[in-house]
C-alpha cells in the first residue's frame, strides 16, 4: 500500500545499535525469567558433577588437582605465572625465527647464521649448512627438477635469497679509492682522465652501472685470487656531476665518495683481508689519508630474480612512494619519480642502477581498486638514473626503520572493514603517531639490473634486512618460482655462466667445498658394509697431474712431487694473451711437441682456461671427470661421418681401462693428498691417457644440451690445436679430446672450445 499523508512510512533502522540501552529496555523482563528458573533449580546453576561429560579425560596430566579452597586457588595462580615465565624450546624457537629485528642474523648455538627466510625455507627445501649459514640447497628429492626449473627460466621468473653475499664499504678520497682497487682488482678501473663521457667505466665511476672483477689478494711475495666481486659507486646527483666530474679537475679527486663491493660468503673473511691490507698499504703511500673499509653485514641484503618475465613480477610488488619528512628531513620527492611507472624498467640498460623509494607490499592489496596516476616515461633518459638518492642506505651509521609489525596491519585492516559495515570499534584507539612511531610504511631499494649478456636476463634487489621477508612473500605471492643453490647452478650452466666457487679452481673457497663434500661422502660410505662400498674418487681433483703431464713431455722424471701448485685462470682476453706471451708459446711448440721449461721439481704454475666440452657423438660428462690429451692414433679418423667409416672405426674408439686400472688411476698418499698413479705394463699403457684437466660443472640432466664446463691447461690445448692441424684435415678452432668420468672405463671423444676466443672477457658470475 502506497504510503499517504495520514499513514506516513515507518522510520528506517537506525545505523547503530546500542546493547546497553536495549538490556535495559528488556530488563524486567529478563529478571522475571531469570527468578522463574532460579526458583525450579533451587539456585543451584551448575550441573551435577555425576551428570557432566568428561571432555578432558583424555589430556594427560601428571598431577591432578581440584578447584578447592583459596590456598589451592593461590598456588594455582603460582602455578601459571611460571609456566608464563618459561616457554618450551619450540615456542621460543618460534618466535626467535619469526622476530624481524632491524640488524644482524638469528645464530643457531653453534654460531650458524640463519636467514631472516628460514622457517619459509625449511619447510620446503633441504637445507644443509655451508659458509657459516643455513641455506637451501634444493628441492625436497633427489635432485632432480632441471627441466621445469630451466622451463621457468624462459617462459617465467625465478627468484634467489642471496643473503648470504655479503657487503663491504669503502669511504674515503675517491682517488685513494681507485689506487686501492687497482691494486687488487681486475680488470682494474682506469684512470678518471682517460675515461671518456660514453665508456662504461665513466658510467660506473659515476654511479650509473655497476660493473664486475676478480678479486686477487697482494702481498709483498705473489698474489692469489680469493673471489668474483661486483661493485658499485654511491650515485651521484646531476648539479655534482656537473660541478665536479670533470675530468680536468683537481678537486674532484680530492672528494669523498663511498664504494660498495659485494664478495660470496664463502671468500668473504679473505676478502676483508686483502681489502684492509691495500687500504693500509695505500695509506702508507699517501701521507696518511684514511680509507674506511667497513662491513655492513647484517644490514643490507639483496634478492636476485631471473628469468624473461622478472620484470613483470618486479612491476606487481614496487610501488614508487613519497619521501616523508620523518625518514628524510629536508629533502624534497623528484618529479621525476612522481611520475616513473615501474612497467617500463625493462627499457633500463643492462648493468644500469635505479634507485627508488616504494611503498610497503602489503599496503598495496588494498590499493588496487583505486586509480594510480602513473606516466610511462622513458627510462633511456639519463634523468631517470637520479629518480631518488638512498642515502640511508649509504650512510652506515644511520637507522633504517623497520616496516610496520603485522599485528598493527591487521587491526587497521580489522577497523577499516568494521567502519565498511557501519560498525564503531570499542577500542581505545592509539593516535597514528604514536602507532608508527619506529616503523616505516615505504622502503629505500636499489635495482640493478644484471650482466651485459642478452641470455642472462635478470634483476637484484638491494634491501634493508629487516624488509627481506616482505618483499620474498610478495614475489612468491605474484609468481615468482623459489629456487635453491642447486637450481641457481643450473641457471648458471644453461647461460654458460662460471659458478662461484664450483668453477673457480684457483681459489681457496674451491678447495675446502669440494673437500668438505669429500668428507661428507667418506663418511657415508663407512656406514656401508665392505663390499657394497662405493669406489673413492678425489675430492678436490688432483690438479698437479696436469704438471706431471708436462714434465713427462719433456722427459723429466714422471714422478713429480709438488709441494705447491700455482693456478691462475685469465679471465679476460687481454690477460690470456699476456700470459700466452709470457710462456713462450711459439717457442715451445715446435713439430707438434711440447717443450716446457723445468719448475724446479717442488712448485709447479699451470695457466688454466674455461672450456666448454661437448660430446662429439654420445656421452653424459659428470663433475670431476677427466679431460685426458688424445694421441696420434686417436685422431685419425675423427671426422668420419658415412656410416661404412663409422663401422670401421667402430672397433678402433672402444678405448676403456680395465676395472683394476680404474680404480688404481689415483692412489692416496699417506698425507691424503692423491697422485697419478702411469701404469708400467705395456698393455695397459697403451689404453692409458694423460689428464689435461678436468670437469668442475657436468651436463645438467633431462636438457638436451649436454655441454660441461670444464678447465685445460692453455700450452697443451695450443699444443693439441697444432697437432690437430698436422694429422687431421679439419681446421677448426674447436680442440679434440678425450672425456671419463672418474667411476667410468670407457674415454668419449669431446670436443673442447675455449670461452675466451669467443668473448673478449669472462666475467659474468652467478
Amino acid at each position: 500500500m502506497a504510503a499517504t499523508s495520514e499513514n506516513p512510512p515507518p522510520p528506517p533502522p537506525p545505523r547503530t545499535l546500542n546493547v546497553q540501552k536495549c538490556a535495559d529496555a528488556r530488563r524486567p523482563e529478563i529478571e522475571s525469567l531469570h527468578s522463574l528458573v532460579s526458583a525450579r533449580l533451587s539456585s543451584r546453576f551448575r550441573l551435577p558433577r555425576s551428570l557432566r561429560r568428561r571432555t578432558t579425560s583424555h589430556v594427560r596430566r601428571t598431577k591432578r588437582r581440584r578447584s578447592g579452597d583459596g590456598a589451592d586457588d593461590q598456588d594455582k595462580g603460582e602455578n601459571d605465572e611460571k609456566k608464563e615465565k618459561k616457554l618450551c624450546r619450540r615456542e621460543r624457537r618460534r618466535r626467535e625465527l619469526t622476530s624481524n629485528p632491524e640488524l644482524g642474523f638469528v645464530v643457531a648455538p653453534d654460531g650458524t647464521r640463519r636467514l631472516r627466510t628460514h622457517v619459509w625455507h625449511a619447510k620446503r627445501f633441504q637445507m644443509v649448512k655451508r659458509w657459516g649459514f643455513y641455506l637451501p640447497l634444493g628441492v625436497q628429492g633427489r635432485g632432480r627438477g632441471s627441466r621445469a626449473v630451466l622451463r621457468l627460466l624462459q617462459n617465467g621468473a625465478l627468484v634467489h635469497d642471496a643473503s648470504y653475499y655479503l657487503l663491504m664499504q669503502l669511504e674515503g678520497p675517491q682517488d685513494s679509492i681507485l689506487s686501492v682497487l687497482r691494486m687488487i682488482l681486475i680488470p682494474s678501473p682506469p684512470e678518471v682522465a682517460q675515461m671518456s663521457s660514453e665508456s662504461l667505466s665513466y658510467k660506473v665511476f659515476q654511479g650509473a652501472c655497476h660493473q664486475n672483477a676478480m678479486l686477487y689478494h697482494m702481498d709483498s711475495s705473489a698474489s692469489h685470487f680469493v673471489a668474483p666481486v661486483m661493485y658499485m659507486w654511491q650515485q651521484m646527483t646531476s648539479e655534482r656531476v656537473e660541478c665536479e666530474i670533470s675530468l680536468n679537475s683537481e678537486s674532484s679527486m680530492s672528494s669523498v665518495r663511498k664504494l660498495w663491493i659485494w664478495i660470496h660468503a664463502a671468500a668473504f673473511h679473505e676478502g676483508c683481508n686483502a681489502l684492509r691490507f691495500a687500504c693500509e698499504k695505500q695509506q702508507k703511500s699517501a701521507d696518511g689519508i684514511t680509507i674506511s673499509c667497513l662491513p655492513q653485514e647484517g644490514r643490507i641484503t639483496r634478492l636476485d630474480i631471473m628469468g624473461d618475465k622478472a620484470s613483470e613480477v618486479m612491476s606487481k610488488i614496487l610501488r614508487p612512494a613519497t619521501i616523508s619528512n620523518k625518514a628524510i628531513a629536508g629533502q624534497q620527492e623528484p618529479e621525476a619519480q612522481k611520475q616513473f611507472n615501474l612497467d617500463q624498467i625493462w627499457k633500463l640498460p643492462p648493468g644500469a642502477i635505479l634507485p627508488l623509494r616504494v611503498k610497503d607490499p602489503r599496503l598495496l592489496y588494498a590499493e588496487v581498486n583505486s586509480q594510480l596516476d602513473d606516466v610511462a616515461i622513458d627510462l633511456v633518459n639519463s634523468d631517470t638514473c637520479n629518480l631518488y638518492n638512498n642515502s640511508e642506505l649509504w650512510d652506515s651509521h644511520c637507522n633504517l626503520d623497520p616496516p610496520v609489525p603485522e599485528n598493527i596491519l591487521c587491526k587497521e585492516k580489522n577497523k577499516r572493514r568494521l567502519n565498511s559495515l557501519f560498525l564503531d570499534s570499542t577500542s581505545q584507539e592509539v593516535p597514528e603517531e604514536q602507532k608508527l612511531d619506529g616503523f616505516s610504511q615505504s622502503c629505500p631499494v636499489i635495482l640493478l639490473k644484471h650482466g651485459y649478456q642478452a641470455t642472462l636476463l635478470g634483476w637484484s634487489i638491494i634491501l634493508p634486512l629487516s624488509w627481506l621477508k616482505l618483499f620474498w612473500l610478495s614475489l612468491v605471492s605474484s609468481g615468482a618460482h623459489a629456487i635453491g643453490l642447486r637450481e641457481r647452478r643450473w641457471v648458471a650452466w644453461k647461460n654458460y655462466v662460471p659458478c662461484f666457487p664450483h668453477d673457480f679452481p684457483d681459489s681457496e673457497a674451491y678447495r675446502s667445498l669440494l673437500a668438505d663434500q669429500g668428507t661428507l661422502l667418506d663418511a657415508s660410505a663407512q656406514l656401508r658394509p665392505h663390499r657394497a662400498q662405493p669406489q673413492k674418487t678425489p675430492m678436490p681433483p688432483p690438479w698437479d697431474c696436469i704438471v706431471t703431464y708436462l714434465h713427462h713431455i719433456c722427459r723429466n722424471a714422471v714422478k713429480c712431487k709438488l709441494l705447491t701448485l700455482d693456478m691462475y685462470v685469465p679471465r679476460t682476453n687481454m690477460t690470456l694473451k699476456e700470459n700466452v706471451v709470457k710462456m713462450d708459446c711459439e717457442d715451445m711448440i715446435s713439430a707438434g711437441d711440447v717443450q716446457v721449461r723445468d719448475s724446479g721439481g717442488e712448485k709447479g704454475s699451470v695457466c688454466l682456461v674455461r672450456v666448454l666440452v661437448r660430446p662429439f657423438k654420445e656421452g653424459l660428462f659428470e663433475d670431476g671427470a677427466l679431460v685426458c690429451a688424445p694421441c696420434a692414433e686417436d685422431l685419425s679418423g675423427w671426422g668420419t661421418r658415412s656410416d661404412k667409416e663409422v663401422e670401421e672405426y667402430q672397433e678402433k674408439w672402444q678405448l676403456q681401462l680395465k676395472q683394476s686400472s680404474v680404480e688404481s688411476y689415483f692412489m692416496q698418499l699417506e698425507s691424503g693428498k692423491w697422485a697419478l698413479q702411469v701404469p708400467e705394463d705395456p698393455v695397459d699403457l697403451k689404453t692409458f691417457r694423460w689428464p689435461i684437466g678436468f670437469i668442475t660443472t657436468g651436463a645438467v640432466h633431462a636438457c638436451n644440451d649436454r655441454v660441461s664446463v670444464g678447465f685445460c691447461d692453455i700450452r697443451i690445448l695450443a699444443a693439441l690445436r697444432r697437432q690437430q692441424y698436422l694429422q687431421t684435415e679439419i681446421k677448426t678452432p674447436d680442440i679434440f679430446v678425450l672425456v671419463r668420468n672418474m667411476k667410468s672405463s670407457a674415454f668419449r671423444r669431446a670436443v673442447a672450445t675455449i670461452f675466451l676466443e669467443q668473448q673478449l672477457e669472462d666475467l659474468l658470475f652467478l
